[in-house]
């Protein structure tokens, strides 16, 4: 298997987390290549970094983070998400060409399975493999989608790297980048869902990126909230959520904070702060929590809050307000 992470510095300890439960479930597999997209990691944790995934007898190659200025010309605007974000776009360029299709993994995830199954579907044809994302169709229409297409999650990224070195879908990526990029909701996630065509997704089982509002919300309080129709089923929502392959601590409003925040309460936390005790960052303490006050208070009141309640309030401001909020933004953006 040829495994890529991007990683800074300040997610660096993640990043080995995540690598450490990897390779603890993937003992049986013949072949680990690792890569480990570089923003900037210092030596002291390319040295952790190293010496753990060499301690699983496996290979590690650091590779150069792409420059996005220098690839689009111009300063991208990016929010609160990193603009490294982007480089994960540009992993068939960056790897050896003996790489012929590689899996794309978050630094805030844990693997809890074996990834052999995964890495074993045949992408022939295909240029990325993904979660579909429950979404509504309103987030579809703001990258160009038709209605009911698949919109996949960026956290997990099986992806063809001779398909896209052949039909030159980076140079495709960049162009999309230097017309929208400021004013996209989820940077390199809308950027392969908008690019991409159709039949040329594939959508991979749920089990592999279990992202967190899965434990918070059931099956129908999640297509509230989301506005979805175009979902998994609900037997494999619950057998994903119950037999998870991989973990992904994405943020989630009825928490508020992820495991290495003091005051989480994600069910595999527990998991979680396992494979950091038997990680290099064994000692690396956890963050506080720096949430302002009204943002603590907004927390605990949802907490509390009718949930048939909440789920209509959030689905009016997830599903409706926020996309259609966007698509304005990028209509003046780009005009």
């Amino acid at each position: 298997m040829d495994i890529l992470y991007s990683s800074s510095d300040s997610y660096a300890f993640l990043t080995g987390i995540s690598l450490l439960s990897l390779l603890e479930n993937n003992k049986k597999c013949e072949e680990i290549n690792i890569y480990i997209m570089d923003n900037n990691i210092s030596d002291k944790n390319k040295q952790k970094l190293t010496s753990m995934i060499t301690n699983y007898g496996r290979k590690v190659s650091f590779v150069p983070m792409p420059d996005m200025k220098q690839l689009t010309g111009h300063q991208i605007e990016t929010g609160r998400w990193n603009i490294s974000t982007f480089g994960r776009l540009y992993m068939a360029s960056a790897l050896p060409d003996t790489v012929h299709k590689v899996l794309n993994i978050d630094c805030d995830t844990i693997i809890v399975d074996s990834l052999e199954p995964l890495w074993n579907i045949d992408l022939t044809g295909k240029v990325v493999g993904g979660m579909s994302e429950c979404i509504n169709d309103r987030y579809r229409r703001n990258v160009g989608m038709k209605k009911g297409m698949p919109y996949l999650n960026g956290g997990l990224v099986f992806m063809n790297c001779d398909e896209v070195r052949k039909e030159g879908y980076e140079r495709k990526f960049t162009k999309y980048i230097c017309r929208y990029g400021s004013t996209l909701a989820y940077l390199d996630q809308d950027v392969l869902n908008a690019v991409v065509p159709n039949d040329k997704k594939l959508v991979l089982p749920m089990r592999y990126n279990v992202i967190s509002i899965y434990y918070y919300a059931s099956y129908q309080q999640l297509l509230t909230i989301r506005r979805s129709k175009d979902f998994y089923s609900e037997s494999e929502f619950k057998d994903a959520v119950k037999n998870p392959g991989l973990v992904h601590f994405t943020t989630c409003f009825l928490d508020g904070l992820r495991p290495w925040i003091d005051g989480n309460e994600h069910p595999y936390r527990k998991v979680f702060l396992k494979y950091k005790a038997m990680s290099p960052w064994a000692d690396e303490p956890m963050w506080n929590d720096k949430r302002s006050s009204v943002v603590k208070i907004r927390t605990r009141l949802i907490k509390k809050a009718p949930r048939g309640f909440l789920c209509r309030i959030a689905s009016l401001l997830h599903g409706v307000i926020i996309p259609n909020r966007n698509l304005k933004r990028m209509q003046r953006e780009c005009e």
